[in-house]
């Protein structure tokens, strides 16, 4: 049984001056470049979720928490008086390098994601109603559970999927808030408690204090499975929070999975330091090179053609010219044989026959991933890395078969879901004692 309920958030002063520059992205998506960016301004949420390059874990988090009450001291942060539950809205637009590697019906103009944010009662994963789909760095999710437990606060919702085919739940907030999406009406007895913009990408909070409307809530979602799409290492955190210190809830973005305006793409993979003879040999040995030349719409054709589930397909791009490999059917049967899988073929055999073969040294420190094919060339043209592997991406439908039929995981990086929520939109304060 899923236990939802609702709880008193903390958000960025609505008083507070030019609040757009306070908020930045998720943690573990901020490179060098961004976090130099948000980090001129002193009271940005950076501060507090994200570890500079080169800073150690511990003096990080006590930075963290100096600055958190630095915060709710100068009244940057403000807690709600009241719990509730929490629509957040997240209206975007695809970069074009990304919009045009949109493929099938799903591409349209503009986007608008619901999710229901509220506190989940947590349990082990993968042992109850909340199953995750991708591994984690353990060293990562230690340094987010000490972040949590020493500062006391959730920063940023763990992004999770239901399924829900008579959309009740989406009906139920677009009823509320008066206006069928990607529309946007805002009414002046429905304001948001958050409205800012993020790259591009407006974030909106509004919140549900109705009793019954809750009560309603809680009922529709205690019999679902949560899948959780983006958040892993934050879950694991709160498991072992909630193992060691007592603290069983935790703050969790709910949509679902069936929501058009939620995207599953793939992360790419760009690599360096690595055996070139050794990957040539894997490659002849068990993959067909079956185009080569440019990214153009016979690449695109080609390399997203999935005749069935053995149909193993991955971009290469090497010495500025694009191939596709198409793996040997029987060597991808004799290997979804031997793990017991039958989704992300795609991921598992690069991993098994290329990543962990041919990359010298710490993997972490010789792979990069990213969104776009595009900035995978121009990583290896020019920013010292010397091949990528192109990926096709996953479907919802894949994801729920890894975690709920397979249970098993995905390689790390394997889903990127969009939108992202941003860090500072919706926090919350882990209460010392007693019900929130």
């Amino acid at each position: 049984m899923v236990i939802i309920k609702p709880f008193k958030t903390t958000i960025l002063n609505p008083e507070m001056p030019d609040r757009n520059k306070l908020i930045c992205p998720v943690y573990d998506i901020i490179d060098k470049t961004e976090y130099d960016s948000y980090g001129n301004k002193s009271n940005n949420i950076i501060h507090l979720t994200t570890r500079k390059n080169n800073v150690d874990s511990k003096e990080f988090i006590n930075s963290a928490k100096n600055n958190l009450s630095r915060l709710f001291t100068d009244g940057v942060l403000r807690e709600s008086k009241h719990p509730a539950l929490y629509i957040y809205g997240i209206r975007y637009n695809l970069p074009e390098n990304i919009h045009r590697e949109i493929h099938g019906t799903g591409k349209r103009n503009t986007y608008f994601a619901f999710g229901l944010v509220a506190l989940v009662k947590v349990e082990p994963i993968g042992k109850g109603n909340i199953v995750g789909h991708e591994n984690i760095f353990e060293k990562n999710s230690i340094e987010r559970s000490e972040l949590m437990k020493v500062c006391r606060m959730n920063f940023a919702p763990i992004v999770s999927e239901y399924n829900m085919p008579g959309h009740d739940i989406n009906i139920i907030l677009e009823d509320y808030l008066g206006f069928k999406r990607p529309g946007l009406v805002l009414r002046n007895d429905r304001l948001p408690l958050v409205d800012l913009t993020l790259q591009n990408t407006r974030h909106l909070l509004w919140e549900i204090t109705d009793p019954g409307l809750i009560r309603k809530i809680q009922e529709l979602m205690s019999d679902k499975k949560l899948l959780i799409l983006d958040g892993h290492h934050r879950f694991s955190a709160a498991s072992r929070l909630s193992k060691q210190d007592g603290i069983d809830y935790t703050m969790m973005m709910l949509m679902e999975g069936g929501d058009q305006a939620l995207l599953l793409l793939p992360w790419h993979r760009c690599i360096k330091n690595y055996n070139h003879d050794m990957l040539k040999n894997q490659i002849d040995r068990f993959f067909d090179i079956i185009l080569k030349g440019d990214q153009n719409d016979e690449f695109n054709r080609i390399l997203h053609t999935k005749e069935d589930k053995f149909d193993v397909r991955i971009g290469f791009y090497y010495k500025k010219t694009f191939s596709v490999i198409r793996a040997h059917r029987d060597k991808v049967i004799q290997l979804s044989d031997k793990l017991g899988e039958k989704t992300g073929l795609d991921y598992l055999s690069l991993n098994e026959w290329i990543i962990d073969p041919c990359i010298d040294g710490n993997k972490e420190d010789n792979i990069v991933f990213t969104d776009s094919v595009s900035d995978a060339a121009l990583k290896v043209d020019g920013q010292g890395f010397n091949a990528a592997f192109l990926m096709r991406p996953l479907t919802i439908k894949d994801v729920e078969y890894k975690a709920h039929v397979e249970k098993k995981n995905f390689p790390q990086k394997s889903t990127l879901f969009l939108p992202k929520v941003a860090e500072g939109i919706i926090m919350r304060r882990i209460q010392e004692d007693g019900p929130e």
